[in-house]
């Protein structure tokens, strides 16, 4: 008999005996749809999925509605759950987590790989079934209907009919309406001077002459770089910038403006939203106090960089049909709607977007 006090005797643990992830991936056949896209798969779980697709490509913390699809001998089962890129995977594969691995297709993903791992054949009766009653209803004596009977029965007609309006108004809606993810700021048109290097801003002098310096950044790589200050104007320099700030890429430094009060509309949009715009479909901007105007999407260099560079959502600007925003607007944030008018749902009457 061992000795229990004796540590050599105690029997220990194998390395790697414990799982690294406590949801190991698994390999089955699916395909994954998002922006319009699709992308074959190649390992998943519940809580996470393995696509070809480059590492890099989508950009890591971004979330989309996706649709996986799992085809059998004779059907296929689609699941809908929104994912969030990571940076992980190699040169020819990402990885994809379930923003809500608790979501309602969780039941339905956790089956198929349950019997996928058992070896069983995934059929249509573990999938769906019937509650209903399983004997006919015994049939009823005719009865006399009296005028009253016949009201009822008018009124829960119409009241039937109504009911189907509003929820096919709603479904229609839902169809041809969607929001974007990001909201649309207002500001003041200006030239804006951002940060072209990662690095600390080593001199700031936001009241510097034309062609004087206006700001210098001693970059990570060891480069000092000086920029001029480009024309006169009221200047703004941006919030928490100040020499010794350290900036990165893109970073807004300051912003010279004119004694214009033109205003400039800014924000994000999907590619599908962008590609929905160019096709004709309109756009409008929902204000905080409730006004809604149409707008215009404009394209610019930076859209069509990022586009091609495969992001899932580029910067443009939008303009305001009739020009209805004015300098109290300013600072004010709204959010972007794009709709598709009746005969558009059907793409009858488009017209090309600018």
């Amino acid at each position: 008999m061992k000795d229990a006090t004796n540590p050599s005797d105690t029997p220990t643990v194998p390395v790697g005996f414990g799982l690294e992830n406590e949801h190991p991936m698994l390999t089955m056949p699916f395909t994954l749809s998002v922006a319009g896209q699709t992308f074959e798969g190649k390992r998943i779980s519940v809580t996470e999925i393995e696509i070809a697709l480059p590492r890099g490509t989508m950009m890591s913390g971004s979330r989309e509605l996706a649709t996986l699809s799992f085809p059998f001998e004779d059907f296929t089962i689609t699941l809908m759950a929104q994912m969030t890129a990571t940076d992980r995977g190699d040169d020819g594969t990402s990885v994809l987590l379930f923003s809500e691995p608790t979501g309602a297709h969780l039941a339905q993903l956790r089956y198929i790989i349950n019997s996928v791992i058992a070896g069983d054949i995934v059929t249509l009766k573990g999938m769906m079934a019937y509650t209903g009653p399983t004997q006919p209803k015994s049939p009823k004596a005719a009865e006399a209907k009296s005028n009253r009977d016949r009201l009822r029965s008018i009124g829960v007609a119409l009241v039937s009919l109504f009911i189907a309006f509003i929820a096919g108004t709603a479904v229609f809606s839902r169809y041809t309406t969607a929001y974007e993810m990001h909201p649309v700021f207002i500001d003041r048109m200006g030239l804006a001077m951002q940060a072209t290097v990662a690095g600390q801003l080593t001199y700031l002098d936001p009241e510097a002459a034309p062609g004087e310096v206006a700001y210098t950044i001693a970059s990570t790589t060891g480069d000092v770089l000086s920029f001029q200050m480009p024309r006169e104007g009221q200047v703004s320099v941006s919030t928490d910038v100040f020499e010794g700030a350290t900036v990165l890429p893109t970073d807004l430094i300051l912003t010279i403006f004119d004694n214009s009060d033109a205003i400039r509309l800014r924000t994000l949009i999907s590619i599908e939203g962008l590609t929905r715009a160019l096709q004709g479909d309109p756009a409008t901007i929902e204000m905080s106090d409730g006004r809604t105007l149409p707008v215009t999407v404009q394209v610019r260099d930076t859209t069509r960089a990022s586009a091609l560079r495969g992001d899932l959502f580029v910067p443009v600007d939008l303009t305001v049909q009739g020009g209805s925003l004015g300098p109290s607007d300013m600072n004010k944030s709204a959010r972007l709607r794009l709709s598709k008018t009746l005969l558009g749902a059907f793409g009858i009457g488009q017209e090309n977007g600018q």
